[in-house]
């Protein structure tokens, strides 16, 4: 079970975590509503080896890591595990699980902290409430989170085009 400390946004620098980071570089210059945004934000630390989100689970929660290092892992169809990267969040803030504020679908893949890390957490009821009462800085993150969900999408398709061309060009080898 996971246990959100609220902190004051001012007091902790989640102000200023929030100014770089992509979905609300838009309003790097407007605490107002970086304020408004990191009401919605909840701190959360996992200590290096504790796994931050598992595969194949349902999830409704972005992590925006802004201390520490992740490994993204996948199961192969041999249910064997492979760390496909890692991230860190020592020159930009990074985030994973932005889909599951867009829909309710399982994990794509599994996230451990490499190292100790600290988080903020939004979850998708909140996102969506924060939204529908603030419907301009709603569209402005929903948009950034499509944007770099449309880039992840193309980058998976050139992945697959140079995939299946070395396969190609492997039988063919043969």
């Amino acid at each position: 079970m996971l246990f959100f400390k609220k902190k004051t946004p001012k007091s902790n620098g989640i102000i200023d975590k929030l100014k770089q980071f992509s979905y609300f570089k838009m309003y790097s210059n407007d605490d107002e509503t970086l304020v408004k945004l990191a009401g919605i934000c909840r701190d959360i630390s996992f200590s290096k080896g504790k796994v931050i989100i598992n595969e194949g689970d349902s999830g409704d929660e972005l992590f925006i890591v802004i201390n520490g290092e992740i490994d993204i892992v996948k199961k192969t169809l041999q249910n064997e595990k492979y760390t496909v990267t890692t991230l860190g969040a020592d020159k930009s803030i990074i985030s994973v699980g932005e889909q599951a504020l867009i829909d309710s679908d399982k994990r794509s893949a599994s996230v451990i902290a490499r190292t100790d890390c600290e988080c903020l957490v939004i979850k998708r009821d909140d996102f969506i409430k924060f939204g529908d009462e603030n419907p301009k800085i709603g569209l402005d993150v929903t948009r950034a989170i499509a944007r770099q969900l449309s880039m992840n999408l193309r980058k998976s398709n050139a992945d697959v085009i140079t995939l299946f061309s070395a396969l190609v060009e492997e039988i063919s080898d043969r």
